[in-house]
C-alpha cells in the first residue's frame, strides 16, 4: 500500500472521518475539529513505527503537519533519506 494511502487510512480510521469535498487531503485537520493535540502526538507515534522513520522535536516545531498532503510529503522526504 502507497505511504498516502496509509495515512489516509489511519486518520480515517483513528478520528473517524473520511476525506471527501469537504475535508480533502489539503484541509487543515486541526481548524477541521478532525485532530487534537493528543491526537497528534499519537499520529507521531504511528508515522514512526509504520515507516520506520525517526521525528524529532526540530522536525516538529520546523514543519507544520496539519494535511494529509503535508503529512505525506515530510513522510515521503524523511523514508527517501534514510
Amino acid at each position: 500500500m502507497p505511504t498516502t494511502e496509509k495515512i489516509r487510512q489511519y486518520l480515517e480510521e483513528r478520528f473517524l472521518f473520511e476525506f471527501d469535498d469537504v475535508i480533502t487531503p489539503d484541509t487543515d485537520l486541526f481548524k477541521a475539529g478532525v485532530i487534537d493535540s493528543f491526537g497528534y502526538v499519537r499520529m507521531m507515534s504511528f508515522l514512526e513505527s509504520e515507516f520506520s522513520v525517526k521525528i524529532s522535536a526540530e522536525d516538529i516545531l520546523e514543519n507544520v503537519f496539519v494535511t494529509l498532503t503535508t503529512i505525506d510529503a515530510f513522510i515521503q522526504k524523511k523514508i527517501s533519506s534514510k
